[in-house]
């Protein structure tokens, strides 16, 4: 299965970068993400918590960064396996200057299995993508100069509180149900 996305963040390409590669930050950021210890140089173990209506579950898996070019493109091997089944392939973030701010185009291309794969394609992408944006979301206020952190470690803590995982599960049902039957142009 293919996932690809582009988000524009208010931040400039060194401290999109910044933020991608620093762990303290992504656990801030990430959706769920419960754990991302570093257990040897550009690997990582990681625990997911994936709390949604259809689905939900914990994943243990690995995140290993195969490819890196400074300061526009990350390439990623990732496996999880847990209740809710697996995910295994690789994924790119391409960044690069747009503007004020930092254009991120990222693509993934996985595999699925058990539960997760009986969601069907569609609504994985686009769950997919909810997350990816409210993980972009965050990093634009944990990444920005200045941002504030905590006392534990100087891990960022994001201004607010991300959005509810069912309230985006239900918008992103509405916007599909809204695209099945042509009344949007938006996917």
């Amino acid at each position: 299965m293919k996932v690809e996305g582009r988000e524009k963040i208010a931040i400039a390409l060194a401290d999109a970068w910044r933020g991608v590669n620093d762990p303290s930050i992504l656990r801030a950021c990430m959706p769920g993400l419960t754990r991302l210890d570093e257990t040897d140089t550009d690997h990582f173990e990681a625990t997911l918590e994936l709390k949604l209506p259809a689905v939900s579950g914990r994943f243990e898996g690995r995140v290993v960064i195969l490819e890196r070019e400074e300061p526009s493109r990350m390439k990623l091997r990732l496996e999880g396996k847990g209740g809710p089944g697996f995910v295994n392939g690789e994924a790119e973030l391409h960044l690069e200057t747009d503007g004020e701010g930092t254009a991120v185009h990222f693509e993934a291309d996985v595999q699925v299995g058990g539960q997760m794969a009986r969601l069907g394609q569609r609504m994985i992408s686009g769950v997919t993508k909810e997350m990816a944006g409210q993980f972009f979301e965050a990093l634009e206020r944990a990444a920005a100069p200045g941002a504030p952190a905590s006392g534990d470690g100087g891990v960022p803590v994001p201004a607010e509180a991300g959005p509810n995982p069912l309230s985006s599960f239900l918008r992103l049902a509405w916007r599909t149900l809204l695209n099945l039957l042509g009344l949007s142009k938006r996917s």
